[in-house]
């Protein structure tokens, strides 16, 4: 008897490959939905280590870090302090020693007249700057940056010091401008606060101000202390982890999450620079990566979830540490 050897036929293998095709269809949105819970779960780990490192901080010094530090006051202030006024870093180059990297913090001269995030991370080797040294917990795998921020040598931050419903500048920028940060300044609960005396547990003004824990009388579960943000929609956030004015103790809960600000004013759309970066008011939102919403540390160590539809009153009561209205919203 003849053996007849029969393989697939064009037909048949088509439909194979459909079928596989489809499959694959199918299982991609599930593996990219468990690859992202995985990212937004090492994410929330860092704000956990970011808010332990800030007890332990207070611990230490009484106080909480600066938002922003310069050596002789900040620049812009009248009468200008004396020169030099050297960038001294700020929150995130305090919080060194307590997030396991005190090899590099005792690297920086606080008391030189070179920038902070200017000095050299390996002295005496000197080939590289404190702001080029990528700090795994200051970065959530979520965002995109991969280390360095595109463009610059320094390396991002994904999380930014929360100053609260306590103000933006109403135009912002005079080369950026956008008139909409009147509109937000609508919802501050008070008008006795300012980058003096935040509304928030921070402010970058760390010269004038560095809070307690016990001025957060509407209770430290209540309170938002860290949030997450990105560097491609914030000129401030572009500047790094190591810079003073990198955003901490700027980025507020007036501005709604995931407000888009992501934008170059030459490619804003409508040309409005209300979706740019550069603008000085809605840039200093809270916004991640995460679908719908950002991750936030309390006072209290604990990590929560934020809907960007959030009810906007209820976000200003968690950004603000006293206005006698606490809200619990986990």
């Amino acid at each position: 008897m003849k053996t007849v050897n029969r393989g697939f036929t064009l037909v048949e293998l088509l439909v194979v490959i459909a079928i596989i095709g489809v499959l694959i269809a199918l299982l991609l949105p599930a593996v990219q939905q468990a690859r992202e819970a995985a990212r937004r779960m090492t994410c929330s780990n860092h704000l956990k280590q970011i808010g332990l490192a800030l007890h332990n901080y207070h611990d230490t010094f009484q106080s909480l870090p600066p938002g922003g530090l310069w050596a002789n006051d900040m620049p812009w202030v009248t009468p200008a302090p004396a020169s030099p006024n050297p960038y001294r870093g700020g929150v995130f180059t305090s919080l060194l020693p307590f997030i396991e990297q005190a090899s590099l913090h005792n690297q920086i001269d606080f008391t030189n007249s070179t920038n902070v995030h200017d000095q050299w991370a390996d002295s005496p080797a000197n080939t590289i700057r404190v702001r080029q040294v990528i700090i795994e917990a200051y970065q959530c795998p979520s965002d995109t940056h991969g280390g360095l921020i595109p463009g610059t040598t320094n390396a991002a931050h994904n999380y930014s010091a929360n100053y609260g419903p306590s103000g933006v500048g109403s135009t912002g920028n005079p080369n950026c401008s956008c008139a909409q940060g009147a509109v937000f300044n609508g919802f501050k609960i008070d008008n006795k606060h300012n980058q003096d005396n935040p509304a928030g547990p921070f402010t970058r003004g760390g010269n004038r101000y560095c809070g307690k824990f016990s001025e957060t009388t509407d209770g430290l579960s209540n309170t938002i202390y860290f949030g997450e943000v990105r560097s491609d929609c914030s000129v401030h956030a572009r500047n790094g982890w190591s810079h003073s004015n990198n955003g901490s103790g700027l980025v507020n809960t007036l501005i709604p999450i995931n407000t888009d600000t992501c934008h170059d004013p030459a490619d804003a759309p409508g040309g409005d620079t209300c979706y740019a970066k550069c603008n000085w008011n809605l840039e200093f939102g809270f916004r991640s990566m995460h679908p719908g919403g950002a991750q936030f540390v309390h006072g209290d160590g604990s990590v929560a979830f934020r809907a960007e539809t959030i009810d906007h009153d209820a976000y200003q009561r968690l950004g603000q540490r006293d206005d006698g209205q606490p809200v619990n919203l986990n």
